[in-house]
């Protein structure tokens, strides 16, 4: 099934400050809140929460103040994922990529960004197509990008392309002939892109996360972006501050986990002390999965608001995501399935489809799997190694430990 048309731009606010785009945070899963199951339920295309997600301001929130945004900070985004994510991980997932490629533009042309980062404050979003079946890294790609007059062709296959569905643009990587990987913004309803709605997983189904196409679809120069230009610090710093947002997902499920167990449990006729124990094991390690989260958002901002800051200094920050995601990636679908100890011990009753907070929070967790991470962070500890990604951006094989 293809969808012919994007989720049409809803009239939108800008939020100027860290506090505002909190306050719209909470108003929005609050929203969220009332249809969330529905949308799981139904296999619904969720167009009514996105266009509220348009609404509410959120999508441009780090957009620079030179280009009319706020310019909010990565600390701020995660705290926004962390709330979106405690109401459900699927709606959040969406505009988890759109936030990588307005990070982009800052490497982009400045007609270039004139255009996209208008198009975000009028509340458009981004989906993505950057990954391919049988290929894990970003770099191993087959789709190509080949000049054509005052533009590009692109032409490959992409799965795996959250948001993209619903979206006004969709970026798409392609390599070049020369080895280069490029990022061409491909408006929606672009002639040869065909995003099809066959994501058919048993968790995260709002994403609609299914299959692009692209045949002989163009695009003009303006805009496509050759992120490799960008200062190495840079690009790691953004790229940790892209897979952060991963880490923010799921620690904030469990949150959002903490919270239905402790309503379930409060409705029991007895509690027992070992049901005590358990909410309290996880309510300390979903408090140190925020911490965390937060801790390497702030290395993030760290390196992204100093022009001085060195490579090492965002390895330092990737190495703080890696952790962050280490923790939250195992915490999540362990707290989310024990719902159902707690609703067998209380009686619960509850008919919120509550079996979703688990198959969202493991379907999302297996985009990255925790023990990759952990090998890196071992591997780092141990030998100042960086992970190929890691390498590749950063541009040295390891570094003093």
């Amino acid at each position: 099934m293809t969808a012919p048309t994007p989720t049409a731009i809803a009239p939108t606010r800008i939020l100027t400050t860290a506090a505002e785009a909190i306050t719209a945070a909470r108003e929005l899963a609050r929203l969220w809140s009332q249809t969330a199951a529905s949308v799981d339920a139904e296999r619904r295309i969720p167009r009514a929460e996105l266009a509220a997600l348009s609404r509410s301001g959120l999508l441009a929130v780090t957009v620079p103040r030179e280009f009319g945004g706020p310019g909010l900070t990565t600390e701020t985004l995660i705290e926004i994922f962390l709330i979106l994510a405690a109401t459900d991980t699927s709606l959040a997932q969406v505009p988890q990529n759109h936030f990588d490629f307005v990070d982009t533009l800052l490497v982009a042309a400045p007609e270039t960004r004139a255009l996209l980062y208008g198009e975000v404050l009028r509340g458009a979003r981004f989906g993505n197509a950057i990954a391919e079946p049988g290929r894990p890294s970003r770099r191993e790609i087959a789709t190509t990008i080949v000049e054509d007059g005052e533009g590009y062709r692109l032409n490959g296959r992409k799965f795996f392309s959250t948001g993209a569905l619903t979206a006004q643009w969709v970026p798409v990587f392609g390599k070049h002939a020369d080895g280069r990987i490029l990022t061409a913004y491909v408006r929606r309803d672009t002639p040869g892109l065909d995003v099809r709605a066959d994501w058919d997983a048993f968790g995260q189904r709002g994403t609609f996360s299914g299959t692009t196409i692209l045949d002989n679809a163009w695009v003009p120069s303006s805009q496509v972006v050759d992120r490799s230009v960008g200062d190495r610090a840079l690009l790691v710093a953004q790229f940790a501050g892209n897979q952060l947002i991963h880490a923010a997902i799921e620690a904030g499920a469990a949150a959002g986990a903490i919270e239905t167990a402790a309503r379930i449990l409060s409705r029991a006729a007895t509690r027992r002390e070992s049901d005590l124990a358990r909410l309290g094991e996880f309510s300390v390690r979903t408090r140190a999965a925020r911490t965390l989260t937060l801790r390497a958002a702030r290395l993030v901002d760290g390196v992204l608001s100093s022009p001085q800051a060195t490579v090492e200094a965002a390895v330092e920050a990737f190495i703080a995501t890696d952790e962050a995601k280490s923790i939250a990636y195992e915490l999540s679908p362990a707290l989310t399935a024990e719902i159902a100890h707690f609703r067998a011990r209380a009686g619960d009753p509850e008919r919120r489809r509550l079996d979703r907070l688990w198959r969202n929070s493991r379907t999302h967790s297996l985009h990255d799997p925790v023990r990759w991470r952990q090998s890196y962070v071992g591997d780092f500890a141990l030998n100042g190694a960086l992970s190929p990604d890691l390498a590749s951006l950063a541009g040295l094989a390891r570094v003093a430990v």
